[in-house]
């Protein structure tokens, strides 16, 4: 987990981890303009998932389901 100025966010591996989709899952929704919401850091293409909104993100999607 990567903190920048008091926030928390995920890299592509520990979302998938931490959410049990695989990394390809999160790739693709990306390009669909599908998922929770993510940064790309412009230095070096990185993205990164803020911890609070991608949990927030997922527990929506299991209420949907219920």
């Amino acid at each position: 987990m990567i903190s920048i100025m008091g926030k928390e966010f995920l890299t592509d591996k520990e979302a998938s981890a931490r959410y049990g989709y695989s990394q390809a899952w999160f790739i693709k929704a990306r390009s669909e303009k599908y998922g929770p919401k993510y940064v790309q850091m412009k230095e070096h293409g990185r993205v990164l998932y803020p911890l609070e909104e991608t949990d927030k993100w997922f527990k929506n999607k299991m209420d949907e389901k219920e």
